[in-house]
């Protein structure tokens, strides 16, 4: 309740600043420093499995729009969606959502399987990209008690208990081929995908299942084992990416010693709840680093050009990196079917009609923060809920985002005088209705500040270099 009242308050601030005509005051604090981002990412699922097996020249442009950093949105976190693999004569996955599994039969391995988001996820190597985790949906569907890799029939545990063990193989299994065949080493797996919501049902669109929190508690455990019986000293073991921020809450708190020995990271998404300091607080606790995993959104008309989503996922980014304080924030997929929706940053046929592509608004304005704030940057205090500031301790670089989600322009004056030198001037990129990333004319800092225009429905990055902080 103390965050939902908060962002109120700030977006009552904003408005009656907006009204009035006046400026809005940021100060960033350099003494105020919260978590080193180590970096910004998505998931393969289903893009890569598709957008992989086009032909090169398409399949190269997206690769570089993702994850060059140069030249794209320079992500350097990469999910990798181990396909459980569906029952043979099941034909109801979405477009894309049929990703196949290694193993089609026990004790047959297939590793030419899921060529294309394999293909996806060298590219995203090969521009960069440096973590890189391995997750399931789903087990293999001969492992399940409905026989269907979507969920079970009531929506409860899809796992067959027998098959715990079985399906920790299966994982360690890709893994260790993944590292000793083709040389990429994981840096964590995770067994699981929202493994509390009950929707997961057999004949849904896509893999999904439910896992009750002492079957996890076994999983992990004996994940945990198989990785150390195979060397795979590396690769540790991620959870449990549940749905909601305060169902993590309890999923985290429930897990035993032993599991928790296993696990060196949680993920979550954030989706839904409020208890973001919760959580950070009992990673902390239990030492292990935080993600957020997975979030997307994409109401309204289905539009390329709409900003509304736009200024809805830089007001998750704000929270997410202030509130829950996430070392890694990580979008659902980054390329999206295109259809009547405005998810994700690229629109894509999956249908196989051809190789077409759109970038939406939600591109560049996850641009504002993933080509600016880099590995390696600290995310600081500021006393403004719409903006987000980071600071490079080694090169002496402020990034501030800041983003004007309502109808009125006004303009933003940040304040740096708590910084050791704020002189020269800044870079500016802005992403409006009229503007997609947009490199505008630097803007000189005065008196230890620096005062620019905010149009309504806008987004800006201000870069500046040479502090001291």
């Amino acid at each position: 309740m103390d965050e939902q009242l908060a962002t109120l308050w700030s977006r009552v601030r904003a408005r009656w600043a907006c009204l009035a005509g006046a400026t809005a005051t940021v100060r960033v604090d350099p003494a105020v420093r919260y978590q080193i981002v180590e970096g910004w990412g998505t998931a393969l699922a289903w893009w890569g499995h598709v957008v992989g097996g086009w032909r090169d020249a398409t399949r190269n442009a997206i690769a570089d729009l993702v994850f060059s950093s140069t030249s794209g949105l320079g992500f350097n976190v990469v999910r990798y969606n181990v396909g459980g693999g569906d029952h043979p004569t099941h034909r109801h996955m979405r477009p894309g959502g049929d990703v196949p599994g290694f193993q089609p039969v026990p004790g047959v391995w297939d590793w030419s399987a899921d060529a294309g988001q394999r293909w996806m996820l060298r590219a995203a190597q090969a521009r960069g990209a440096t973590i890189f985790e391995a997750f399931a949906n789903s087990p293999p569907y001969r492992m399940t008690r409905s026989q269907c890799a979507a969920g079970a029939e009531d929506g409860g545990n899809n796992l067959r208990d027998e098959y715990v063990d079985a399906f920790a193989a299966y994982l360690a299994e890709v893994v260790a081929h993944f590292r000793n065949e083709w040389g990429l080493v994981f840096r964590t797996v995770e067994p699981l995908n929202e493994p509390s919501a009950s929707n997961w049902k057999c004949f849904n669109s896509q893999e999904g299942c439910h896992v009750s929190r002492d079957q996890q508690n076994a999983l992990i455990a004996r994940l945990g084992a198989h990785l150390a019986a195979r060397g795979l000293t590396g690769t540790t073991v991620a959870a449990a990416d549940e749905y909601s921020i305060d169902d993590m809450v309890a999923t985290a708190s429930a897990y035993d010693r032993t599991t928790l020995s296993y696990l060196s990271q949680f993920n979550t998404h954030s989706y839904s709840g409020t208890r973001r300091a919760d959580l950070r607080a009992l990673a902390a606790a239990h030492g292990k680093r935080l993600w957020m995993s997975e979030w997307g959104a994409g109401a309204g008309p289905h539009d390329h050009n709409a900003m509304a989503p736009a200024l809805r996922l830089a007001e998750q980014i704000r929270r997410d990196m202030t509130d829950l304080q996430p070392v890694a924030w990580v979008y659902w997929q980054a390329v999206e079917h295109e259809q009547q929706n405005n998810w994700g940053f690229i629109h894509a046929d999956f249908t196989g009609a051809g190789d077409e592509y759109w970038l939406t608004k939600q591109y560049y304005a996850m641009g504002h923060y993933s080509r600016f704030i880099r590995p390696g940057f600290q995310i600081l205090g500021v006393d403004d809920m719409n903006t987000l500031a980071a600071y490079d301790h080694a090169s002496g670089t402020l990034v501030v985002v800041y983003a004007n989600g309502t109808a009125q322009e006004t303009s933003v004056r940040v304040d740096l005088s708590r910084f050791g030198r704020s002189t020269g001037s800044a870079t500016v990129y802005r992403t409006s209705a009229a503007e997609n990333l947009a490199r505008l004319p630097d803007i000189p800092l005065a008196g230890n500040s620096l005062t620019a225009p905010a149009p309504a429905q806008s987004i800006s990055t201000y870069v500046i270099t040479a502090l001291m902080g």
